[in-house]
Order: C-alpha cells, then structure tokens, then sequence
C-alpha cells in the first residue's frame, strides 16, 4: 500500500526493463494510461480516460473476483504471477501488480496496475514501426519542400565556379558531376512530392560505373577527414537499376562511415558477384574501421538506427538503404563488432549473368 496525496502516477521498470502501467480511481475508472499499455492494447489514451477499466481491457479476475475492486476492499497490493493478458496479438503471460494509492488517512484514492510481461507482443511492435514509418514519412516530406531553395543556391554557385576557373580541369570535373547530381536530385524531389511512391527509372547499369562516380564524388570528404578510402571493383554483371536511387543508398552507408570513424581510419568498398539462393547477386561491401557496436543487428526494422558505427543521426539512412534494397528485391546484412568496425553488404539482384557472358564488365 503507498500512501500519498498526490495522483496516482505511472513509474517505469518491470522485468528486463519492459512494463505496462495504467491508474484508476478508487470506481476503477481510468485516470492515467500509460503509452505502452495504449499501444499494446491499440486503445490510445482519448479513447480509454474516464472509463471503467473492464471496458477497455477483460477484467482482471482474482479469485473469481474483480482483482481491482478486491484490492480496494482489502487495501492491499494484489500480485499475482503468469497471468494471461489479452493483447492484440492475442495473449500474453505477464506478472501483475495492483497497488492502492492512499490519502493522508489512508483510504483508497486511486490504483496503480502494472503488468509486467514474459514475452512481448508482436502486434505492438509492429504498431512502433509503422508509427515510426508515419513519423519519417513527415519528416521526408517536410526534407522534400525544404530543400529546393539552397539546392537551387548550390546550383547557381556551381555553374559560377565552372565559368570562372574554365580552364581548372579538376575543378570542372568536379562541377560537372555536382551540377548532374543537383539535376538528378530535384528530378527525385519533384517525383517524390508528385507521387505517394516515386516511380523508379530502370536502366541497365554497371554498378562499378556508377561506383566511381561516388568514389570521385566522396574523395574531398574523405580527404578532408583523414580517411583512406580504398575501392576495390570485381567482375560483375549489369544490374537493372535507378541509378539515382543506387547512389543514395550507399552514400547513406559510406556517409555513415565517414562520421564514425576518426582520422585515419580506413574505409573499404569492393563489389563481387554472389549466388545465394539460386539468384544473381551483385554484392556491394562497405567496411570501416569505426568503433562498431557490442552485437550484430539485423537491418530490418524502420527503428534500426544510423549509430551502428556510431555516426550522429535519426536512423533514416539506413532505413532508407534498406527500403531501396527491398523494392529491387535484395537484401542488405550488417555485422558489426564493437571497437573492431562495421561491414554492410548491399545485395541486388543481377541480369542473367549467362546471357551476359560474352560482356567485359569494368574492372
């Protein structure tokens, strides 16, 4: 029994860190709810505030008897193990807690119900990634319209910068391959915000090709950072590809990269050819030498996060990479190992590489 005058309050913890809590009143009507438990249950908080308990969640039962209604009577905290808890999954085992709250002259005011579960819900997690997904669509969208104006900025400067050191052939290399990316990112931009899915535009690419122009492309920053930055290109079949799209999810992965890793640190990128599961597969591996994390992690889930190799972000690059490689139907492997770097293979699938054996790929 807690004794206090203040409301009842939602307190965090539980077995390994995971537990659901809601208060209600002393005619157990919902006071406060929790957001795990709304996610859980998918009812939010609107929803559920001023309500009977049993009318959004099946009553607690305690021998054979309301455990809530029981726990004001007895003035008493009620716990109990392994009790069966509807989620929207369908159930799941959880330790429960009710725990009356009292004023100053002890008399029931409010009760605290924790669950503290063995397992977790499927469905809830899933209701966590789509929010997710809902809040970096927002955010894409918001990037999308704001961008524009500087890009527009950048693209004036470029062009200023080729006509007046015309005959700086470094230079104009350089401006060259940044007016052609401005032009190809505000073609993206005006499909993307067109299009609920921008439509992508399939060309028969050579990855290595398209590697290079990234290798030149990234080759200041790397220098600036102090980074060795070795490319290494296989014998590869052609890939039907947008080439814009390519670029962008591995420069997610090597910017990630360059971040995270100090001066000179070493940054590695090499392609290969790989069957896996009777299908083609150009395999595009980036590794570094950054300080990694303690475990490897599966790139699966919209919550993964940009700080495996310890870069600053809010996870949209690799969710991103990962979102591109799916929609071609590849697939994208992460190992990391803490204080020893982070290697990410990027797997598209290839053009019949019997039909294209007669073809020199760039190596």
């Amino acid at each position: 029994m807690v004794s206090s005058t203040a409301q009842c309050s939602v307190h965090k913890g539980g077995r390994a860190g995971q537990s659901y809590t809601f208060c209600t009143d002393s005619r157990l009507r919902i006071s406060v709810w929790d957001e795990r438990i709304a996610e859980l249950t998918g009812r939010p908080l609107p929803t559920a505030m001023g309500k009977k308990y049993f009318e959004v969640l099946p009553r607690i039962i305690l021998d054979d008897r309301d455990a809530l209604s029981l726990a004001v009577k007895r003035n008493k905290t009620l716990t109990f193990k392994r009790y069966s808890f509807n989620c929207l999954h369908g159930q799941i085992d959880a330790d429960v807690s009710v725990e009356p709250v009292c004023d100053v002259n002890g008399k029931v005011r409010s009760l605290l119900v924790s669950f503290f579960p063995y397992s977790t819900c499927l469905m809830a997690i899933k209701l966590q990634n789509l929010q997710r997904i809902i809040d970096i669509g927002k955010t894409a969208s918001t990037l999308a319209h704001g961008v524009r104006n500087p890009l527009n900025a950048i693209k004036g400067a470029v062009v200023h910068l080729r006509e007046k050191y015309a005959n700086e052939q470094t230079l104009i290399e350089f401006t060259r391959i940044m007016e052609d990316e401005i032009s190809r990112l505000d073609n993206f931009i005006s499909r993307f915000l067109s299009a609920s899915v921008p439509d992508a535009e399939l060309t028969e690419s050579d990855i290595n090709s398209l590697l290079k122009r990234i290798e030149v492309f990234t080759s200041m920053q790397a220098y600036a950072g102090n980074i060795e930055a070795v490319y290494e290109y296989g014998d590869i079949p052609p890939v039907s590809i947008d080439a814009f799209q390519f670029e962008q999810a591995v420069l997610n992965v090597i910017n990630n990269a360059i971040e995270a890793m100090g001066p000179g640190g070493r940054l590695t990128i090499r392609t290969s050819y790989e069957r896996r599961f009777d299908t083609d597969f150009v395999l595009v591996e980036i590794a570094d030498t950054g300080p990694g994390i303690s475990e490897n992690r599966e790139a699966g889930s919209p919550a993964l996060s940009d700080s495996l190799s310890g870069a600053k972000g809010r996870g949209f690059g690799l969710f991103i990479t990962r979102e591109i490689i799916q929609f071609y139907k590849g697939h994208m492997e992460i190992k990391s190992k803490k204080d020893a770097g982070t290697v990410v293979r990027l797997y598209f699938p290839a053009q019949d590489r019997d039909r294209t054996q007669n073809t020199e790929y760039c190596s």
